[in-house]
């Protein structure tokens, strides 16, 4: 607990260090223009999972998923995948649609 206020005014956040959120791929189509594939694919490297996994259990070519990759990367204006996931997660948070 931190006091930043000049009142006295006390503010806590409570954190669930357990919970894992992930986008939804209906907020990463609305959001960014993808494809059920692509929006897919960033949910399960939201999820921590690698790519070669993802192939494998998808039963998709590596060029497959790394054309998947690519696309991912040009419409969330990334050019890492791990600036993709930091902002997968950021958009994680963010409340659905009608909350």
């Amino acid at each position: 607990m931190i006091n930043v206020w000049t009142d006295e005014t006390s503010t806590i956040i409570l954190l669930d260090l357990d919970a894992h959120p992930e986008p939804t791929p209906e907020a990463l189509r609305r959001l960014f223009g993808l494809t059920a594939a692509e929006s897919q694919l960033a949910v399960e490297l939201a999820r921590g999972h690698n790519l070669l996994d993802i192939s494998r259990s998808r039963r998709l070519s590596r060029t497959t998923i790394r054309s998947h990759l690519a696309s991912l990367f040009v419409k969330t204006q990334t050019r890492r995948q791990a600036e993709l996931v930091a902002l997968l997660g950021r958009v994680a948070v963010l409340p659905s649609h009608g909350n």
